[in-house]
Formats: structure tokens, sequence, C-alpha cells
């Protein structure tokens, strides 16, 4: 790790996230550049399932989390209208159906294998993000106005979950995708 700063440490051994298909990912990623590209140098558009991995996981262990994951049919996901947690810096895709997202995370929450002591693990809400006010123009009401006029919502259908963990100068990337479904392949194995 080179000079991680202390909330970026507990991501060291990734996350299970939703990466959105292509032209979902680089809508949201041209948001992203023009209103915080530090935060857009961390991780592209992506909208998180779990907590950080508390740990590399062994083989039986991944094995375990494939196996729960294909208990889960894929389900469309709609993006929008964008909202923010203002004050809060936060300016983000409203996540529908929520409650599809909070049981994948329950569940793999339950598996023991993620840090459940980091802030807003039982209060989460799922969203993809735009800005994080990590840099860019100031996050206000005026900057989310302006966002909410350029935006148009949107759908995809989510039929996976992708492993995602950082390099060394804390920018993730994909390292494994897990197939929702019982008819998934053996994919992630």
């Amino acid at each position: 790790m080179i000079e991680w700063e202390d909330w970026q440490k507990p991501y060291l051994h990734g996350s299970i996230v939703i990466w959105p298909p292509d032209d979902v990912r680089e809508a949201a990623n041209s948001q992203r550049n023009a209103y915080d590209p530090v935060s857009q140098s961390f991780c592209e558009a992506h909208i998180s399932v779990t907590q950080p991995l508390l740990r590399t996981l062994e083989s039986n262990e991944w094995k375990g989390l494939v196996s729960l994951i294909r208990e889960f049919q894929a389900f469309r996901i709609d993006y929008g209208p964008v909202k923010s947690f203002l004050p809060y810096p936060c300016i983000w895709h409203e996540i529908r159906p929520k409650n599809r997202i909070l049981e994948l995370r329950q569940a793999l929450h339950g598996t023991g294998c993620f840090n459940l002591g980091l802030s807003h693990t039982d209060d989460f809400i799922p969203h993809m993000t735009i800005t994080e006010g990590a840099s860019g123009p100031a996050v206000n009401e005026d900057l989310l106005r302006q966002i909410q006029a350029s935006s148009t919502p949107g759908s995809f259908k989510c039929d996976e979950l992708s492993y995602v963990r950082p390099a060394e100068q804390f920018s993730f990337s994909v390292h494994r995708r897990l197939t929702l479904g019982a008819n998934a392949s053996a994919n992630g194995a």
C-alpha cells in the first residue's frame, strides 16, 4: 500500500459490487470525471453491495459465496433520479429495487467474511455515486440541480455481481464475476 489514508485501508481485500453495463458505466463515469475526478480515479461507477472483505478468501470461502449468489435470480435495476445526502457532499443516482440489493447484502454479510464494523453497515442505501466532494466543484444545492437537469434515468439487467479489489495505488478493478441464478455456470468458483 502506497500511503493509503485510514479510510482506504479496510478496502485492501476488496468488496462485492454491481458493475453496470458499459453504456451505463460510461455515462456515469463521465459525470464522475466532471464532478469528482479523484473519486473516479479510485473506482469506476458501481453500486456497492457489501462492506469490504475482512481478509483474502480461501477457495472454499469463494465457493460458498458463489453458491449463495446463485440462490438469487437476475433482476432489473432502475437508476435515477439524482438525489443527494446534503449537507454531506454526496450526489448519487437512486437505485431501485432497493430491497433486492439489500437482500443480497444481508445474505452475503451473514457469511462472516465482511467487515461489519464500518459506518453505514446497517443504514446503507443502495446508490450509484456521482460525487463525494473529494475534488471538483463544491457539492451544494446548485450543483445538485445542475446534475439533476442533465441526468437521464435508465435501467439495466443485473445478472451478476463483481468482486473488485484495489491495486497498490487504490484504484479498483474487477477481479471476478459472480453470476446470479441457479442456472449459472461455475464461474467465479
